[in-house]
């Protein structure tokens, strides 16, 4: 669903090739009208499933935080991540850090929403995480208008 007049929607994935492993971050930022404003594809290193989808997140937020967006609705298919932000579960210790992150960043917003939806309609973030296995440093794609 394309988001309200004047809100950005970003989707984020987070991808894990092992459980731990090598994990990668892959998000999209479209306008209300749909439009794609910036999509990214990064790898980030060693970790587990729940720091891909956390990471994933923290990426795409810096760019909506330095590009001064305002109001942002955070789409993930991780009900976790949904919950540890709403504040409806705590996270393990060593996700609490980024959680934090999150939060701070979220700051700069006049209006944020999380919201869960469901992996198939995740598919283009999910589609830029695993891409992020096959390159070596992050790739930002902007729509040039």
């Amino acid at each position: 669903m394309k988001p309200p007049e004047v809100w950005v929607k970003l989707n984020t994935d987070g991808s894990a090739l092992s459980n731990p492993g090598k994990i990668g971050a892959g998000g999209i930022l479209r306008d209300s009208n749909g439009k794609l404003i910036f999509s990214y594809s990064a790898l980030l290193g060693e970790g587990n499933n729940n720091q891909a989808e956390v990471e994933a997140a923290i990426f795409g937020i810096s760019w909506c935080v330095h590009l001064n967006y305002h109001k942002i609705i955070l789409e993930v298919d991780s009900q976790l991540l949904v919950d540890w932000l709403l504040a409806k579960s705590v996270p393990a210790w060593n996700i609490a850090p980024q959680i934090q992150k999150i939060q701070m960043l979220t700051t700069h917003f006049s209006h944020f929403k999380c919201i869960h939806t469901f992996r198939e309609a995740n598919y283009v973030a999910d589609a830029l995480s695993k891409h992020s296995h096959q390159i070596t440093t992050p790739q930002i794609y902007y729509n040039n208008p």
